[in-house]
């Protein structure tokens, strides 16, 4: 993806063309990803020993619209998230919102926050009134901007516990009432974007009308495998349906100067190729970049800061704690690219390897430059 916004100068030709139309933190992110892995701004070097070689690798950029760091984040995120959540059964949920408030949710991207606290408050009301007490579930939410051919369409991924709390004690509920859902879905969030908007008589329209063409609700969506029962196929689970980058490399199948062609898959599994101009394409990617700081991945109830360790503690588990979750950003481990083997961390620079004719190409060159610059 990054190839298609440098090739033919892409890039700037778009902000050339629509600059005045670009949010700060489009070209913020955009730009950090054209400079992943850019070894002349700065640079990790690891030493194998059994190869006796050593290799230069470019600092990822962590941008939120490159698709490679994307991949790795998500892949140690996912494995991290799973080793830590409640040791009981999840369910994967799927909670729509209806193309009338697209727009509303494209222009006031605050209301993404409101979107995502509705969810669990819709949760915690149909187990709640299902068991007739108030229970308290644990869940993971993820917004998704886009839909899978890259189109705005707001919804959410939700992995939550099959069950939850009532005065500290486990409450096992593995069903839920698909039709009850729906309509909770839909009066939490409205009710909700209501009182988070001006009142006026275009919104008062605007919600009145929602309930009088969605009279069964708005989408909810419980896949068939969604049910997760092991912390080993909840790591997979969360790599493959719910954190995952706009597009995949994988899924571009190519770009010829003008048109970027790409595919996609619906629900049904059948396959869409898409074929549309460069600008279009950067257009649509760059749109699904989030405001700065807001949080596309949330934890509620039980998962929540204040409760996830009472509640560990009930279950005798781990809980979820924030060093935890960000030690894998500590600890790079890199493979050797010849042998496999796992190589040593040696340096890091903040500027390009010296040019060989200048200064060699042997590690101790490297050195007395670090050296020489801390003097």
């Amino acid at each position: 993806m990054k190839d298609i916004f440098k090739a033919d100068d892409n890039w700037n030709v778009f902000k050339f063309l629509f600059g005045d139309q670009l949010r700060d933190v489009e070209i913020k992110e955009t730009e950090k990803m054209l400079r992943c892995n850019d070894k002349n701004t700065s640079y990790f070097v690891y030493y194998c020993p059994n190869c006796e070689e050593h290799y230069t690798i470019g600092l990822g950029c962590r941008s939120r619209l490159c698709s490679n760091c994307g991949k790795y984040y998500t892949d140690k995120w996912a494995d991290n998230i799973s080793k830590a959540m409640f040791d009981v059964p999840h369910r994967h949920i799927v909670l729509g919102s209806p193309p009338d408030i697209w727009d509303l949710l494209f222009t006031h991207r605050d209301l993404w926050k409101v979107m995502m606290d509705s969810a669990i408050d819709c949760l915690n009301s149909v187990l709640s009134h299902k068991q007739h007490k108030r229970i308290r579930v644990g869940a993971i939410i993820v917004l998704h901007p886009f839909s899978r051919d890259l189109s705005f369409k707001p919804h959410l991924h939700l992995l939550i516990t099959e069950g939850g709390f009532h005065k500290n004690q486990w409450v096992h509920d593995f069903y839920f009432p698909h039709n009850a859902m729906r309509k909770t879905w839909q009066y939490n969030l409205l009710t909700n974007l209501r009182k988070s908007l001006p009142r006026s008589k275009e919104n008062s329209r605007l919600f009145h009308s929602l309930y009088r063409r969605y009279r069964k609700g708005f989408y909810v969506y419980l896949p068939k495998n969604g049910r997760v029962v092991t912390k080993r196929d909840i790591a997979k689970y969360i790599g493959r349906y719910i954190r995952h980058p706009a597009i995949a490399n994988s899924r571009i199948d190519g770009y010829d100067g003008k048109k970027v062609q790409y595919w996609y898959k619906d629900n049904e599994e059948v396959r869409h190729n898409c074929e549309m101009p460069v600008m279009d394409f950067i257009h649509l990617l760059i749109q699904h970049i989030p405001e700065p700081q807001f949080k596309m991945i949330r934890y509620y109830g039980a998962y929540s800061r204040k409760l996830k360790k009472k509640y560990a503690r009930i279950l005798g588990q781990q809980s979820i704690t924030s060093p935890k979750l960000e030690r894998f950003d500590r600890s790079r481990r890199v493979h050797c690219p010849k042998c496999g083997k796992l190589m040593e961390f040696v340096l890091f620079m903040k500027k390009s390897p010296p040019m060989e004719v200048e200064f060699g190409s042997r590690i101790t060159h490297w050195n007395s430059i670090l050296i020489s610059t801390a003097n």
